[in-house]
């Protein structure tokens, strides 16, 4: 399934003389702009020279640090590359920050090695991650324009890549298993007289993982969807319509097989 979320966020400066919004392929060709022009807009975005000469320094000095050490330097200096950063937060080794200036981190937070945290764009809130919030290895959150929402004490497991070009929230405590793909945004693809990748983004409002919900391996929640509070999303699924509260739901595409509650403990 192709990523629309992985082309460049567009800017206002980017728009095609003959209408629409550019894409990564688009914006990073552009003659207009030379390759530090470019590299600059990409990972910082628009922010003043101090902020980038520090995201330069503190990245290229602290962000691949081995050991405990590693990991003070980087707790010591990586927290003013952010909007705001809450207490004890933990940084891993080789983060990849893209306009790191439009993400929040609350406090106790725990970035794993290898994480993405992209929020590039112009629009929407960028990403908010709550307090005690965990974020598994190489796992990736990136909006484009839009706002991210990883609420106080969920767990992203390994591998998981989480995508809105609208606005897409984890809910508190919600449980993401290991490769779970949550897709908020599309393609347009009515024109056939030209290919996909040129034609606008869409959205359907981004998707939601309700409070408490447990999404399974290698499962999939599209672009509009609403996962309910404390429901059970199977391994491999592909959720493509809304999931009850307490509801589990198996298979592709995803179906309701039972409910959470039919099986609560005697008392519960």
């Amino acid at each position: 399934m192709s990523d629309p979320l992985h082309r460049a966020a567009p800017e206002a400066s980017d728009a095609d003389p003959r209408g629409g919004r550019r894409g990564a392929q688009d914006a990073l060709q552009d003659p207009r702009r030379g390759a530090w022009a470019k590299y600059w807009r990409m990972v910082v975005g628009d922010v003043g020279a101090g902020a980038f000469l520090w995201y330069e320094l503190v990245t290229g000095l602290f962000g691949d640090w081995p050991g405990a050490l590693g990991y003070w330097l980087r707790a010591k200096f990586y927290p003013r590359l952010f909007r705001s950063c809450g207490r004890h937060v933990v940084f891993g080794r080789r983060l990849i920050l893209r306009h790191a200036k439009r993400i929040s981190l609350g406090d106790d937070v725990i970035l794993s090695d290898g994480v993405v945290l992209d929020a590039r764009g112009q629009a929407g809130d960028g990403i908010r991650i709550g307090d005690r919030v965990f974020v598994g290895l190489h796992s990736v959150v990136t909006t484009t324009d839009g706002t991210i929402e990883l609420a106080e004490g969920c767990n992203i497991g390994a591998f998981c890549r989480i995508g809105s070009y609208g606005r897409t929230r984890i809910g508190r405590k919600a449980l993401l298993a290991a490769y779970v793909y949550i897709v908020g945004a599309g393609h347009e693809t009515a024109r056939t007289d030209i290919p996909i990748l040129d034609q606008p983004y869409t959205t359907r409002g981004g998707a939601e993982v309700g409070d408490g919900a447990w999404i399974g391996a290698k499962a999939t929640v599209l672009d509009g969807v609403k996962v309910g509070e404390h429901a059970i999303v199977g391994a491999h699924a592909l959720v493509t319509q809304d999931v009850p509260p307490y509801a589990i739901a198996v298979g592709i595409p995803a179906r309701v097989t039972g409910s959470r509650l039919d099986r609560s403990p005697a008392g519960g």
